[in-house]
């Protein structure tokens, strides 16, 4: 049996999906003008294009990036593969 046990799933999760879901809350928190202008200036237009992409008002982009920061977690205790550079044997 490989060490990829029932204990080993949070921290493999953790592992996988924390960059990602920090990487993607950063750039929500950063589109909403918190971190500063220049931030905002950068960040925003990543927002309100994921926005316009799924049909949403690109003003809910931030929004809807913390969400998906927030989702990236559950998705990646069951699935943590999709989050691995390199898929586990």
């Amino acid at each position: 049996m490989s060490k990829q046990g029932p204990a080993n799933r949070p921290v493999r999760a953790l592992k996988a999906g924390g960059p990602p879901a920090l990487i993607t809350a950063g750039i929500a928190i950063a589109s909403t003008g918190i971190a500063g202008q220049g931030l905002e200036k950068e960040t925003r237009p990543i927002a309100t294009a994921v926005a316009s992409f799924i049909g949403l008002d690109p003003q809910l982009g931030p929004l809807l990036l913390l969400g998906i920061a927030v989702l990236i977690l559950p998705v990646a205790v069951v699935m943590p593969g999709l989050f691995e550079d390199h898929p586990s044997h």
